[in-house]
């Protein structure tokens, strides 16, 4: 049960940051693309909570935190593996409880856009 807890408190970090959700939605669907592709989708949910489209900026600082803050937590957690050419994302697994919390979070965030 321990093991449990921690990879639920694991998870529950991991979605509580909405770029990270987002990334996962895509994820959820595509076991392989890049970093580029990745950004542009998560920029493409925040436009929609926004209501307006996002700034090139904006698109840069999508990419960079991904890069640099996101990927590396899930590549922390094996959910992904960001290959050696550093742009390649692969999603190692996919845990049933992950997917699960995903349904309750997409609705949430359904609402919200």
């Amino acid at each position: 049960m321990d093991g449990e807890a921690n990879s639920l408190r694991t998870l529950l970090q991991i979605l509580a940051e909405p770029r990270r959700r987002y990334a996962l939605y895509h994820l959820r669907r595509h076991d392989e693309t890049t970093v580029t592709r990745l950004a542009d989708n998560v920029a493409g949910w925040m436009d929609a909570v926004q209501y307006e489209p996002l700034s090139a900026e904006a698109h840069v600082y999508i990419y960079t935190e991904l890069h640099h803050t996101d990927i590396p937590k899930l590549s922390a957690a094996k959910i992904v593996r960001l290959h050696e050419d550093e742009e390649r994302l692969e999603v190692v697994r996919f845990p049933e409880m992950l997917s699960n919390l995903l349904d309750v979070t997409l609705e949430y965030d359904d609402k919200e856009s």
